[in-house]
């Protein structure tokens, strides 16, 4: 069984970017991003490994699992694809030390950062995720499905983690891509469903569940594409998830087309535009030369 960390416990960001300069071969003399440093300041605890770590004491545990989980998504497209090399950290925070723009329980990849929120359980998952009002619905399925409520938590952080990590591969295969949010968001999903259905596709069960109860139930307060763009980032979190557990039935049909890879085919169509502030349906068509009508079909059948 493969071993991800070890920790160490450090007060001192320097001998943590010390460590990374040597693992990963960087600059010692480098300029801190602006997350390095904000996340600095916060004072967490350090876990080496092939993901370096930081976590708010007390969430060490959360913050293994997770990392474990990015280290299996990154060799296995490491090993697919011969140009991935992605340097990433994680970053486990907790609510009393979440200081980032954006509302406690978004999670987002940036700057070589995967970010996640630390505390985290099952009510308050709910709470935060927009499951409250039909969290009866959604124990009641789960328990005709032999789910326990604790899966569909653990189910969703695995999903969540390679869909962050998902970002900074497309990033790094990509070099210059397209800018749209939404498109992003879908791209990121399928390297994660990709990575779970090949090679861990129980951990989806919980997953599948929950986004296809937030279709079935949640009441969104924003609904279009032009009210995703204007609101991004200040809607509320459990709307957000409502755009992407939409975008999951659109994953599925795609993960299933077996005749296209799917980074393959958009790092060709990227390379070929030169426009790279197309929004979703116009990188669709794109995409369609390949996909055969797919993509463009589904967003216009459920008017997206």
């Amino acid at each position: 069984m493969k071993t991800y960390y070890r920790i160490r416990i450090t007060r001192s960001f320097k001998s943590i970017f010390i460590f990374l300069a040597c693992a990963f071969g960087l600059n010692s003399n480098a300029q801190q991003s602006h997350l390095d440093t904000l996340i600095s300041v916060k004072k967490l605890v350090y876990i080496e490994g092939i993901i370096p770590a930081s976590a708010t004491h007390g969430y060490e545990s959360k913050a293994i699992l997770w990392q474990s989980a990015i280290a299996d998504a990154k060799h296995y497209y490491e090993a697919k694809y011969s140009n991935i090399d992605v340097k990433a950290k994680l970053a486990v925070i907790d609510s009393a030390k979440w200081t980032f723009d954006v509302p406690y329980g978004y999670t987002f990849a940036n700057e070589g950062w995967i970010v996640l929120p630390a505390d985290v359980d099952f009510n308050a998952f709910v709470r935060i995720y927009g499951a409250s009002a039909f969290k009866d619905e959604l124990l009641s399925e789960a328990k005709t499905k032999g789910i326990k409520p604790d899966e569909i938590l653990e189910s969703f952080f695995a999903f969540v983690c390679v869909h962050e990590l998902g970002h900074l591969i497309i990033a790094q295969m990509m070099k210059d891509g397209f800018s749209d949010i939404l498109f992003n968001e879908l791209a990121a999903n399928v390297v994660a469903y990709e990575y779970f259905k090949n090679n861990k596709p129980d951990l989806l069960r919980g997953y599948n569940l929950f986004y296809n109860a937030v279709i079935n139930n949640y009441n969104p307060h924003f609904k279009t594409l032009n009210e995703l763009y204007e609101n991004y980032g200040k809607m509320s979190v459990a709307n957000y998830v409502w755009y992407h557990s939409n975008l999951m039935k659109l994953v599925e049909e795609i993960y299933n087309y077996k005749e296209v890879d799917f980074l393959t085919c958009l790092k060709k169509v990227s390379m070929e535009s030169k426009d790279k502030n197309l929004k979703i349906r116009d990188v669709a068509v794109l995409l369609d030369n390949d996909y055969k009508g797919l993509i463009t079909t589904w967003l216009s059948k459920n008017n997206w």
